[in-house]
């Protein structure tokens, strides 16, 4: 797709130094530009990263246990007089994504209770999944592999890729998605239908849903992040991450799906909607943060040329820059966000301030392109 800054109608560099929040302009200066670890500029930027007032915020509300709010994957609003917020692995992810290193104090101590999930310790406390698990064995299996994989993409995601535990992990995960990954997919992970009923305003209907099976290693956006920043996946697996990707746009996700494990149902992890949404469903439902976020995993995992409409999508961002190269994109963008509802998205503490939005949109334009860019010459 050409080198990266050519894509920029300008050079918004200087404006997200002077306008953006601590984690974006850190990871300007990290992943967009290159700077090395012991830059004057970037050893500035990481310790007020440090200091990010969200990020201090989430450091106040872990509990004495080591984790948040007695939570593993709870996702409720913050809500700090009724001891209620976000669970230990969005708030983990938020830290990570801010910038925090895996050698805190914070992030290694919460990366001990995800190597108890990583190895499905059972001894360890489910928390608020124990309400699931009504004495069926096989439920609390399934959870516990669920949150293996999860603890495996968030170790993976905050630098412990080459710890000898991780490792293991990583080869048995691999080898289960290579195996999987081939022959007719759609039918592996679909064994039938099912039918529930919901709640609307017109009253109670029933509603079809697609059965998927709860083995399958589903392409998922945490299957997606562990391969987007698992060095391996693209030495030694590029294969691997091309079928994935081929399937992916190959087959868009049933607008309704779940699973049925003894007796209780459960919803699919969260996909990349990219697959079900095409240009006009960002425009109409303004969606583009969401966006961003897909094409971003897609360009780390070295995939997202695979697809046009993935590349017809980043040319229709690049063509909402203003001449200073600043994305504007404010007919599309969300209006209210809440970072629960994203993986890693946005940076920036809210989006009141209309820079805000920007900052962070056009940031994460910026590292996309750099991104192709890279895999271009790293083919």
């Amino acid at each position: 797709m050409g080198d990266w800054s050519d894509r920029m109608k300008g050079d918004p560099g200087a404006w997200l130094l002077e306008k953006a929040c601590p984690p974006i302009r850190y990871r300007y200066l990290t992943e967009v530009v290159g700077r090395p670890a012991d830059d004057v500029d970037v050893k500035s930027a990481e310790q007020e990263v440090y200091a990010y007032k969200p990020a201090q915020t989430i450091v106040g509300a872990r509990s004495d246990d080591g984790t948040w709010f007695g939570s593993l994957l709870g996702f409720e609003a913050m809500n700090l007089p009724r001891k209620k917020g976000p669970g230990t692995v969005p708030q983990y992810r938020a830290l990570i994504e801010y910038g925090w290193g895996k050698d805190h104090p914070i992030i290694w101590s919460t990366s001990d209770l995800l190597q108890g999930l990583l190895w499905e310790d059972p001894g360890l406390d489910l928390r608020e999944l124990n309400g699931y698990l009504v004495g069926d064995p096989a439920v609390e299996a399934w959870l516990r592999k669920r949150l293996s994989r999860v603890a495996l993409t968030l170790l993976v995601r905050s630098g412990f890729h080459e710890d000898p535990g991780v490792k293991r992990k990583k080869a048995e995960y691999y080898a289960e998605l290579e195996a999987f990954y081939q022959g007719d997919v759609h039918a592996k992970i679909y064994v039938g239908e099912t039918t529930r009923t919901v709640e609307t305003d017109d009253g109670e209907i029933e509603q079809r849903c697609a059965l998927f099976d709860p083995q399958a290693p589903l392409p998922s956006q945490d299957l997606m992040t562990f391969l987007a920043f698992d060095p391996d996946a693209r030495t030694k697996h590029s294969g691997l991450l091309e079928a994935i990707a081929d399937y992916l746009f190959a087959h868009a996700a049933p607008e309704f799906e779940l699973t049925e494990i003894g007796g209780k149902t459960f919803e699919k992890e969260r996909d990349l909607e990219i697959r079900s949404l095409d240009r006009k469903d960002y425009e109409d439902r303004k969606l583009v943060g969401r966006l961003l976020q897909d094409l971003e995993l897609l360009a780390r995992c070295g995939v997202l040329t695979r697809s046009p409409k993935a590349v017809a999508l980043v040319e229709w961002l690049v063509a909402q820059q203003d001449e200073e190269g600043v994305v504007r994109a404010d007919d599309w963008i969300e209006k209210v966000v809440n970072r629960l509802d994203y993986g890693y998205f946005p940076l920036e503490d809210n989006w009141r301030g209309k820079h805000k939005k920007f900052t962070d949109l056009t940031f994460r334009l910026m590292l996309i392109l750099r991104l192709l860019d890279d895999r271009c010459v790293g083919a």
